[in-house]
């Protein structure tokens, strides 16, 4: 800075030495100021006056600038006892999958990404291609990637994990590619191998993940504390962030008012909370509708016929639902994937009829009266019992008894399921699989980004949803919320955290001195 003062002095000074060379004031340009005080008083403020605007003009750039450093803290309400996305997945909850996919797409990278609109993207993988068939891919892989052990990402080892992963493909690695094969044909294999259980992912003699993102592990207590270090060989480039602090075992609350004392910066939130009023410092993101909640029968249920399933169906008030339990979160639903995945959705209506359901029970071949149905739900879902409560209330209404209970064998259970994919193909397949219904049979098709037609998606759902073993309800979204010294990130419109700039990796802390002054703006980050 005084460089820069005494340039400016130089250049307003009519003392030149030589041709363009600056010259510090001589003894006579002292004299003459000397005996002109007031000029040079008026002189003296004027370099004074754009010092000082200098020097603010640097600070403030400097406060708005994205730069490297400091320590990110999150706050998850799941308690993991294992750094594993597939560890238990019988007792696995959607908090459970969003806060492993979250912390584990930090550690690894999967072949392929997709972005919101279902396309496929680049990751370790660069371009692909495959037979008419689609049992037969090829992936040029990404070359001079390491793993966090320093290890290279060769086809080899990549192909030995996923291997690992997909016992049924046969996949082979050559100089600077790899083969998948399979005897079934893969038209949405893409989609399948960007979810995050296909990260690509070593493991120590301590289980400890090794992958090839952005941060590395470098403390873990499990169920409580996992501490990351920014990846300084990272292939997509360094973290701004040193380093990634994450707590689990927080439930909402909790996170809600640690974020509001100013003791994390990245927490989850309740998906109605984001439609409320605003907690100081908060800056919460809402995703598109990635869950879905629905009622399932069970094979053992007493509910067997079809028509008592249609009348319950049509018994369910959604409204009252949405706007009281939900406090306006969520769609109401009837198909299992979401209207922004397919556009159709509405063929299937969500709309409450009493008088038709009176009239199935009256036509069905199972008497209603005098028969009770255990309805069950998850205790880990804080909306869940009064959800369940309400669905008895209308059942009730119409004829239908349903008792709400946890203990002793189910009949119906109220049940979340996630939409891991912005492929509707792969997102009703794992849709079916967490809800434990028979997988859908789709023909062989070419394989393209968005998977099967449109026409052969909707009979695939209309064939699950016909004998109503499955009562959709509503498609919800997750959200999250960020401090105010978070800079330039937000959750993608699937609520993931690790996507190509929108990513933890690419976020920046500012600094907690100039917050007040700079809160507001959030200029774009540059080339890192």
């Amino acid at each position: 800075m005084r460089r820069i003062a005494y340039r400016f002095l130089a250049a307003i000074s009519p003392a030149r030495v030589g041709t363009g060379a600056l010259a510090r004031p001589g003894r006579a340009q002292l004299g003459s100021c000397l005996r002109s005080p007031q000029l040079w008083v008026r002189h003296s403020l004027l370099v004074a006056a754009l010092i000082t605007s200098m020097i603010a003009a640097t600070r403030a750039t400097g406060a708005t600038r994205p730069h490297y450093g400091g320590t990110l803290r999150v706050m998850l309400q799941s308690a993991p006892d294992a750094l594993d996305l597939t560890a238990n997945p019988a007792n696995a909850t959607p908090t459970d999958y969003w806060d492993a996919a979250r912390t584990l797409s930090l550690i690894g990278d999967t072949l392929v990404k997709l972005d919101a609109q279902g396309r496929p993207q680049p990751a370790l993988a660069v371009a692909w291609q495959c037979d008419p068939t689609a049992r037969h891919w090829q992936f040029t892989l990404r070359r001079g990637v390491k793993f966090h052990d320093g290890s290279a990402a060769s086809p080899a080892a990549i192909a030995q994990i996923l291997g690992a992963l997909h016992p049924g493909w046969n996949v082979r690695a050559s100089a600077e590619s790899l083969s998948i094969e399979s005897d079934a044909t893969l038209p949405s294999l893409l989609a399948e191998l960007a979810l995050p259980r296909n990260l690509l992912l070593k493991r120590n003699a301590n289980n400890i993940p090794i992958g090839t993102g952005p941060f590395l592990v470098a403390e873990w207590q499990p169920g409580k504390l996992l501490k990351l270090a920014a990846n300084e060989e990272s292939w997509a480039g360094r973290p701004f962030v040193d380093a990634v602090e994450i707590e689990f075992g927080k439930s909402l609350r909790d996170q809600a008012i640690a974020l509001e004392l100013d003791k994390t910066d990245v927490i989850e939130a309740a998906p109605q909370a984001a439609n409320g009023p605003q907690r100081r410092g908060a800056s919460p993101s809402l995703s598109l509708p990635v869950e879905l909640l629905a009622l399932v029968f069970s094979a053992n249920s007493k509910a067997q016929d079809a028509r008592l399933r249609e009348a319950l169906a049509l018994a369910i008030d959604r409204k009252p639902i949405q706007s009281v339990l939900l406090k306006g979160a969520g769609e109401p639903a009837a198909s299992i994937l979401p209207n922004w995945m397919t556009g159709y959705s509405a063929v299937f209506s969500a709309q409450a009829n009493p008088q038709r359901a009176r009239t199935l029970l009256a036509d069905s071949r199972q008497p209603a009266l005098n028969v009770s149905y255990a309805l069950s739900y998850d205790p880990r879902d804080p909306q869940a019992q009064l959800i369940a409560e309400r669905i008895a209330l209308n059942a009730r209404e119409v004829g239908i008894t349903v008792q709400v209970s946890l203990s002793g064998p189910e009949d119906i259970r109220l049940m979340r399921a996630v939409l891991p994919s912005p492929n509707p193909v792969t997102s009703l397949a794992e849709a079916v699989r967490q809800l434990g219904l028979p997988q859908p049979a789709f023909p062989a098709a070419l394989p393209s980004t968005r998977g099967n037609s449109l026409d052969e998606l909707y009979q695939a759902e209309r064939s699950l949803l016909d004998g109503y073993a499955v009562i959709p309800l509503f498609h919800l979204p997750v959200a999250s919320a960020a401090s105010a010294r978070v800079r330039d990130w937000q959750p993608d419109r699937l609520g993931e955290w690790s996507e190509a700039g929108l990513s933890l990796a690419d976020l920046w802390l500012a600094d907690r001195l100039t917050d007040r002054q700079t809160e507001g703006s959030r200029p774009e980050a540059g080339p890192r």
